[in-house]
Order: C-alpha cells, then sequence, then structure tokens
C-alpha cells in the first residue's frame, strides 16, 4: 500500500509563524498560513512538542490551506520520551493519534516526527516504547529522530536501522557533516521505512570547539549556498521513487533563512524532474 502523497517530494519548513521578512508588511498573524501555503506545500508542526493543540485548531489550519498540503506533526514530549509511569504512555500516544484526526479527515496529514531527547539512549525500555509508538500510531507514517549519539554508534550502526526497519518506522535523515563535533549521531543515509523518507536540514557551521549555545546560533544563521542545495538535492533524489512520500524541512531557523532555502530547494528539484513544491 503506497503512503499518503506518494511520488512527490514536499519541501517545506519547521513552523511559519516567525519567519521574520518573509511575510508582506502588514501581513496579519492568522493570515500567514495562507500566505505560506501559496508557496510551499509542507509544514513541520513544532509547537505540538511543547503544548497540545485542540483538534478545533487543526481543523482550522486544514480550512486555511490548499488541498494540496500537508502536516508533518511533532509528537508531544510526553509521547516522545518515555513517561516514567510507563502506565500513562498509551494514554499519551491514544491522545497524540486522536488529536490529529481532522487533518487525516481533510487528507492533508503527512505523519508524526518523533524526536527522542538528548539523554534517551538504546536501552530495552526505550526499544519497548519505540514498539508502543508503532501499534499505537496506526498506520500513519512516524518518522524518528535520535539526539544522542550511543544510538548510531559501533553495532548499533547496524542494529538501530533494522531496529526501525523491522518496526516500520522512518529514521530521519538529517544534514550532520560535523556531527562528531557537535556530539550528534552521525547521519544515516538509508531508508527505513521504505515508503517515506523524511529529511531535516538545520544548517551548518564550521566552527570549532564553541558551546552548544554558540553552535545552535551559528547554524540557525546558516544561508544555504547553491552547491549545498544541490548536494542535498543529489541526497533526496538519490532514494526518491514513485512509491515515496519524501519530506524535506529546513530548520535553519534565523529570520527568512528556512523558507528561503525550501524554495530555492524546491526549484531545484523542479528542475530535476520531481515534484517538489
Amino acid at each position: 500500500m503506497s503512503e499518503p502523497g506518494a511520488g512527490r517530494v514536499w519541501v517545506g519548513t519547521a513552523n511559519w509563524s516567525d519567519h521574520t521578512g518573509f511575510y508582506p508588511r502588514g501581513t496579519k498573524a492568522g493570515e500567514r498560513l495562507a500566505y505560506y501555503a501559496s508557496r510551499l506545500r509542507v509544514v513541520e508542526v513544532n509547537a505540538s512538542f511543547y503544548r497540545r493543540i485542540e483538534p478545533s485548531v487543526y481543523a482550522q489550519w486544514a480550512q486555511q490551506t490548499p488541498e494540496a498540503f500537508r502536516f508533518l506533526v511533532k509528537a508531544h514530549r510526553a509521547v516522545a520520551n518515555r513517561p516514567r509511569d510507563s502506565r500513562l504512555a498509551a494514554e499519551y500516544i491514544k491522545n497524540q493519534y486522536e488529536g490529529v484526526q481532522p487533518l487525516r479527515e481533510a487528507g492533508k496529514f503527512g505523519g508524526f516526527l518523533v524526536q527522542l531527547g538528548a539523554n534517551v539512549r538504546p536501552r530495552p525500555e526505550t526499544y519497548e516504547h519505540l514498539a508502543a509508538l508503532r501499534d499505537g500510531l496506526g498506520d500513519d507514517p512516524v518518522a524518528i529522530e535520535f539526539r544522542h549519539a550511543s544510538w548510531l554508534e559501533g553495532e548499533r550502526r547496524v542494529e538501530t536501522p533494522e531496529l526501525l526497519r523491522a518496526l516500520g518506522l522512518a529514521m530521519v535523515i538529517s544534514d550532520e557533516p560535523r556531527a562528531a563535533a557537535a556530539g550528534l549521531p552521525e547521519p544515516v543515509r538509508e531508508l527505513t521505512a521504505p515508503n517515506v523518507a523524511y529529511y531535516r536540514f538545520m544548517g551548518r557551521d564550521d566552527a570549532g570547539e564553541v558551546s552548544a549555545r554558540e553552535r545552535r546560533a551559528l547554524r540557525a544563521g546558516h544561508v544555504y549556498t547553491d552547491s549545498e542545495i544541490g548536494e542535498l538535492g543529489d541526497l533526496v533524489v538519490a532514494r526518491h521513487g514513485p512509491e515515496t512520500a519524501s519530506y524535506v524541512i529546513f530548520y535553519n531557523k534565523k529570520g527568512p533563512n528556512r523558507v528561503e532555502a525550501a524554495m530555492r530547494m524546491a526549484g531545484e528539484l523542479e528542475r530535476r524532474g520531481c515534484s517538489g513544491g
């Protein structure tokens, strides 16, 4: 069975409300989503990681966007990171699944992003939680982002992708050329869910030993060059196919950096014959 949106590359950004310098002067906060959706065709909702978004809000967003638009929803942190009381996990996952129903009904739900915290390591209880996420989120596409290097060190470089493949979970493909310096997992560029590819491009830095805060600021301010857009385009095109729904999200979040990079990437993919947009 093909994923919703299969055969297309969906290019967009994380969030839409804070693209300083992108929206025309005078654009009201409530008008930004519609304007954004006139330029790009997918958005990753990040506010959902910090607070519950009511189904009625998702319904409003669906009404404000064109038919050919998709929302990716970042799972709440209480869902992503296994609660201390494991009895609550199923309840949290169930609430997360049910909350986005208006997007499903509108045909605008692309799937969930589950970002495991930097303190979450590969342990038996974490493996159990990943299985619970897969079961509780039904047939929805689910992408997993690891933030601790141990997930892909040594033998786990093979074991972790195999685990996700067995569960039908997509591993986020990141733009981390200096992952080791940043203390992040080394990028893995293979698909673990054959019909879903999820890319998160968060900017680059060429700094040496700097604080995590300074590194985040450098990456947020990074403006992708034409060469880098081409390089990342190669990465996407090589893994895309007629049965694959590919989601490309930019999060170099200073000013309009994200949205400008996304629009350039969409154009690059169109030139290559991929349906970016």
